[in-house]
């Protein structure tokens, strides 16, 4: 089982939302360390009917690595559904996962066991950071932010193959395809789309070799803020570019997605304002997988380029990434946002 080790977050004081340690009050910071070697042991991240075969090891738990007055953050495993209703494995979702760590006192990262609720969701492939309000106030406060498009998200991926543009924007609405896929449309004209995404890539070494040497195998990584938060979103952008998630058996074929240990998405950074004022900063490097966890990969030199390590407490992020196409500001946390009349299914994956 991988340990789930944390530090404090950054975030600004004003406001309720605070850390336990008293000298931390001015920022906060909350970063889920990468452990040198991780391996996930048997695939069980697909969802939908092509799920059927997939293994059925026990998936790592759900791990705290932020907490204060308002919120846990947890970094969600890959391969464990949001709801309960999963028919493949019968397990229960996420947040009942969490009640019931909470209640045999077996939460890592956390003593607390009182009320979490849910504010936006993650799809069953996607790992990282997911929000838990710890009352129906900070729910309501926080479920408002997603629905108004003002919470910064970042998410990387990897992919076998080279998307079509380099950086960019994907617009599109999102219409249901076959076996509980979703396919990007023309949006009507006049319309806003209804799913957006910015998007950046840049080619890394895996951590696999490519059976033509010793050298990690050719890879590209993608780094996706997405504008709106719909189901499969990010999925969905990926296979439009002609370069779908790796290990993601519903946009890049069964036969191609079983040769990998996982999905290959994840929600790796995050902020948002607080009721009080206060911006949450969180950040959660990917561990969970042969590539991410294996320090030789170049992923991990790519992390360091793009300016994760220098998130927590900045005012703009990426901004130096892709010519600032998907850089953001904390002033644009507190704009009058454009609210989202069918939710925010904050999916991105």
């Amino acid at each position: 089982m991988r340990a789930c080790l944390a530090q404090p977050t950054r975030t600004t004081t004003a406001g309720p939302s605070r850390p336990h340690d008293p000298d931390s009050l001015r920022r906060l910071r909350s970063v889920a360390r990468v452990p040198r070697r991780a391996r996930v042991t048997a695939r069980a991240v697909s969802d939908g009917p092509d799920a059927a075969d997939d293994a059925t090891a026990p998936l790592r738990p759900p791990c705290v690595i932020h907490e204060d007055d308002d919120v846990l953050v947890i970094d969600k495993p890959a391969g464990m559904s949001f709801h309960n209703d999963d028919l493949v494995t019968n397990l229960p979702g996420v947040v009942s996962t969490v009640r019931a760590l909470q209640a045999s006192g077996t939460l890592r990262g956390t003593d607390y066991a009182g009320a979490v609720h849910s504010v936006h969701r993650l799809d069953k492939t996607t790992s990282g950071i997911l929000l838990l309000a710890k009352n129906e106030r900070v729910a309501s406060w926080l479920t408002a932010q997603f629905a108004a498009r003002r919470v910064h998200k970042y998410y990387v991926a990897l992919s076998a193959k080279r998307p079509s543009k380099k950086m960019g924007t994907v617009r599109g609405d999102m219409a249901k395809s076959r076996r509980g896929a979703w396919k990007l449309t023309r949006p009507e004209s006049g319309k806003t789309p209804a799913a957006v995404t910015k998007f950046a890539s840049r080619g890394v070494r895996g951590a696999s070799p490519d059976g033509e040497g010793e050298e990690g195998r050719s890879l590209r990584m993608l780094l996706m803020r997405p504008l709106t938060g719909k189901t499969h979103q990010l999925r969905v952008c990926a296979k439009s570019l002609g370069a779908p998630v790796l290990g993601d058996e519903k946009y890049s074929g069964k036969s191609a997605g079983a040769d990998e240990d996982r999905g290959y998405l994840h929600a790796a950074a995050l902020r948002v304002a607080m009721p009080g004022g206060n911006v949450m900063d969180v950040v959660c490097k990917p561990s969970e997988g042969n590539e991410w966890a294996d320090v030789s990969s170049g992923f991990h030199d790519a992390w360091i380029e793009c300016g994760f390590h220098e998130l927590l407490g900045a005012d703009e992020w990426f901004g130096g990434v892709a010519a600032g196409l998907l850089a953001s500001r904390r002033a644009e946390l507190f704009e009058k946002g454009h609210e989202d009349d069918e939710g925010d299914d904050e999916d991105a994956g």
